[in-house]
């Protein structure tokens, strides 16, 4: 049974499937953070995906936008705690 279970983990990674799922997780437990960043009005910051260290996020309004320019760093600082991945480099906004 051991053998099997190591058969399945190698070809889940091997398969790039690990990795998404990854970047799904990091995705979601970012999406919190922007959600208490921004308080009342969580629906301001929608996270989209994780893609060479890059975090892409969509945004309501160009205030926002500058709002998370502005902030970038102590919101990378919060993200890298959150989703235990210190790997993130960026965020990425698109209106």
């Amino acid at each position: 049974m051991d053998d099997l279970k190591g058969m399945i983990k190698a070809r889940v990674q091997h398969s790039g499937v690990a990795a998404s799922v990854t970047a799904s997780l990091v995705v979601e437990s970012t999406q919190k953070v922007f959600d208490e960043f921004f308080g009342a009005e969580p629906q301001l910051v929608r996270v989209l995906y994780l893609k060479n260290r890059t975090l892409t996020v969509s945004v309501s309004a160009a205030p926002v936008a500058q709002e998370v320019k502005k902030n970038e760093k102590q919101l990378l600082e919060k993200i890298r705690a959150a989703a235990a991945d210190p790997t993130i480099e960026r965020i990425r906004y698109l209106l």
